[in-house]
């Protein structure tokens, strides 16, 4: 089952005015009662919830909500087992360096065209398809997991891109949807069995010619995804930033590949 939340009908149908976007966790629940209120309410209560600021750039932030100890959450989830250890592993908890820096490189990169549909794989807690519906990019942030969904889609409407950004469910091993001519992730490469997964995700839902941007802190697995695509036709470039997050300055490489008009 696609599960979809269209937070741009949620505004329009609460008759939401840009200040609320900023009011409190339990009022802005209550907007969206519409839209799995109760869902959103006992997917939050699950947690200790931690509300930080990120800075994007000189003058711009966001105010996300995020869980208070990533890392507790997965030793307990352990010890429940509760968890399947190849593919529910709470990543999306995180908020990574790499997603910033992905996020800081859009805001002064020229991309041409003109900003339009994008396609975010592995949104987490949403950063970087915000910071791109807020650059004017219509967003499809996606993800495996329903709470980084839920997170994403309440983080998007407290960061005011409720008219430009929706999340959907996407399993890489069967990525159904329509094509996009750009795709953005951010340190999705750090396991070697995930390669054919993320390559068929390209196939199918990138369009010939479109772009896909990677970033990555470079880690040694994500060289071999980046030999794979180009043995499949890819043009490949890389630029890099960095980048500073917990008082920690991380190396980010930014791939950008293109995909050949014709398949190889």
């Amino acid at each position: 089952m696609l599960l979809i939340f269209q937070i741009s009908q949620m505004a329009l149908k609460a008759g939401a005015q840009a200040a609320f976007f900023y009011a409190a966790p339990s009022r802005m629940i209550r907007l969206m009662k519409n839209y799995q209120s109760k869902h959103v309410r006992r997917t939050l209560n699950k947690y200790p919830l931690s509300r930080f600021e990120v800075e994007i750039s000189i003058g711009h932030t966001l105010e996300l909500v995020g869980i208070v100890d990533p890392y507790e959450l997965l030793e307990q989830m352990i010890e429940k087992e509760s968890i399947n250890r190849d593919e529910r592993f709470p990543y999306w908890a995180e908020l990574w360096p790499s997603s910033l820096g992905l996020a800081r490189w859009f805001c002064t990169a020229n991309i041409a065209p003109a900003p339009q549909r994008v396609l975010e794989l592995g949104c987490g807690l949403g950063l970087l398809g915000i910071v791109l519906a807020r650059l004017g990019w219509w967003v499809e942030a996606t993800d495996f997991v329903e709470d980084a969904l839920i997170f994403t889609t309440y983080n998007a409407l407290k960061n005011q891109v409720a008219g430009r950004h929706q999340v959907a469910y996407l399993d890489w091993r069967n990525p159904v949807g329509e094509t996009c001519e750009f795709m953005v992730a951010a340190d999705v490469a750090y396991e070697k069995k995930n390669h054919p997964h993320l390559a068929r995700v390209l196939r199918h839902r990138l369009a010939p010619g479109g772009w896909f941007y990677l970033a990555d802190p470079r880690r040694p697995t994500a060289r071999g995804f980046c030999e794979l695509l180009e043995s499949r036709g890819y043009s490949h470039q890389i630029d890099s930033c960095r980048t500073k997050w917990k008082s920690l300055e991380h190396a980010i490489d930014i791939h950008i590949f293109q995909k050949p008009e014709v398949p190889i």
